[in-house]
């Protein structure tokens, strides 16, 4: 059997770490072809290489749209699979494109939305992705929606694609076993709040550092930690600045230990704006009881104990982020692991195996 996994870049964030966990699923009894459109950039997918079946492919450019014209020829040399997986719009409408024009031949093309387009994106870029959905989607076997409500809209602005594909709502998992024991010492000599993803307006992190500034009145003795890189790294350092916390709000960019950094933290917190959802919020209930989150996607408030938050409200943050520092959460350890093993790979490649079958 051989698969062939797409990607823009060898990154990992949410939607990267779930098409990880599927080439880890099925390396064993398959052969297993990773391309990614843009050039190596990180070593974070050396690991599979132990594995014979699995490869690992580079695009020549630091660009989608030359990594994909790139793509075109390496399909080429290979145009048959039994599954083709990606969880990229573009990407998606892409390969759909060449399966309609029979350029590639696959058994199943299974494909993932890893954002909500339609609350997310207007004007030019919207149109983009409206063009990808229109010329490639309709090649798509299983078209997987990580929550309802992303399944809902994408049937709401896109009734005539709706209908010629299956479309089916899978949580995303979360690999248990490739969680490493945090380790016990302290990383910092101060208590923290830990937060994590991309250094962009998304993720909401200029709201968490307003409501940190508020919190310093009663806790003066946390830290926060921001952890992750992006292009709005000089205007949170600005903001830092200007309210006086550049020895309390640290940016350590991207670490390799981050499960250690969530172990440790008095609170986990997700303060993102919109999401398609957010994979971190399940590592953090992995390894801490102490999680909020914004209501920044569909079903969030479907996971017991996690406190919720409103989108942009820096008030309402605080006093969720007072009240979990004064409580007792340790119950949450069995709610959170009751749905996380409910999130494993194999229960999810079951439900993928399952929906193509139907």
């Amino acid at each position: 059997m051989k698969i062939l996994i797409i990607l823009p870049t060898d990154n990992l964030g949410g939607a990267e770490k779930v098409l990880k966990m599927i080439a880890s699923h099925y390396m064993t009894k398959a052969n297993i072809t990773i391309y990614f459109l843009q050039r190596r950039s990180t070593t974070l997918w050396d690991d599979l290489l132990s594995n014979k079946n699995i490869t690992l492919n580079y695009g020549k450019f630091n660009s989608v749209t030359l990594g994909l014209i790139n793509l075109l020829y390496f399909i080429l040399k290979f145009r048959k699979y039994h599954y083709i997986f990606s969880s990229q719009t573009l990407i998606n409408g892409f390969l759909g494109l060449l399966i309609k024009l029979k350029l590639i031949k696959t058994n199943f093309f299974v494909a993932r939305e890893s954002t909500a387009v339609f609350n997310r994106f207007s004007g030019i870029k919207l149109l983009k992705y409206r063009m990808m959905f229109f010329f490639g989607y309709s090649s798509i076997d299983l078209l997987i929606c990580q929550t309802e409500l992303m399944k809902d809209q994408f049937i709401k602005n896109l009734p005539f694609i709706s209908e010629k594909i299956n479309i089916k709502t899978i949580p995303n998992p979360i690999n248990l076993t490739k969680i490493l024991n945090p380790r016990t010492d302290s990383i910092f000599n101060e208590e923290y709040i830990v937060a994590a993803g991309r250094l962009i307006e998304e993720k909401g992190f200029d709201i968490l550092i307003d409501a940190f500034n508020l919190l310093q009145n009663d806790y003066s003795n946390l830290k926060l930690v921001i952890l992750g890189e992006g292009p709005l790294r000089s205007q949170l350092e600005t903001k830092i600045s200007d309210l006086d916390l550049a020895s309390k709000v640290l940016l350590p960019g991207r670490v390799s230990n981050i499960f250690d950094y969530f172990k440790l933290a008095r609170v986990c917190v997700v303060s993102s704006r919109i999401e398609g959802f957010p994979n971190v919020l399940l590592e953090m209930m992995s390894q801490n009881t102490n999680v909020i989150s914004t209501r920044c996607a569909g079903d969030i408030d479907k996971l017991e104990g996690v406190s919720l938050v409103e989108v942009n409200d820096v008030s309402g943050l605080v006093e969720n982020l007072k009240f979990i520092l004064d409580s007792d959460t340790s119950y949450n350890r069995v709610l959170f692991d009751k749905e996380l093993k409910s999130r494993s790979i194999n229960k999810f490649i079951n439900k993928v195996e399952s929906f193509l079958n139907e």
